[in-house]
């Protein structure tokens, strides 16, 4: 059964937050399936992604040797999950299209194994990085 699903747009000025979405679990649920996409995964703009390194470089004291070394450019944006009784987990990993299974005993890694309580549950959508001018989300969450 359908629990959640949400589409949308990230821009550059969310980078370096979090955005929450709560979703209701009924009784009788043993386990989530997480299908989780975003694109585009690298920024496109070469001259772009260089200013951009050049920027952080400059943040944090580092001189750049190679650009290339920095290229492609990705965006990152990854899921954690709080159920009723708080923190459940996190998927903070590249690729940008997951499938995560939450449950009692073979969640994905990074998930707490833990029964599936009824309540409310939040996704959290982790803006790490867009450096894209647009990056599309889809988040769709099935309960078993």
């Amino acid at each position: 059964m359908e629990l959640f699903t949400k589409c949308g747009v990230l821009t550059p000025s969310q980078s370096k937050t979090n955005i929450r979405f709560d979703f209701e679990v009924p009784g009788g649920v043993k386990a989530l399936r997480v299908e989780y996409k975003y694109s585009p995964k690298y920024v496109e703009n070469k001259e772009k992604s260089v200013e951009m390194i050049s920027l952080a470089a400059k943040k944090y004291g580092e001189e750049i040797k190679s650009f290339d070394d920095f290229l492609p450019l990705s965006n990152l944006v990854t899921l954690s999950f709080d159920d009723c009784n708080g923190y459940r987990g996190a998927c903070h990993r590249h690729p940008n299209e997951q499938n995560i299974y939450i449950s009692s005993e073979a969640s994905t890694p990074g998930i707490i194994n833990s029964p599936i309580t009824q309540g409310m549950w939040s996704v959290m959508l982790n803006v790490h990085f867009v450096g894209s001018d647009e990056v599309e989300y889809s988040i769709k969450i099935e309960g078993e």
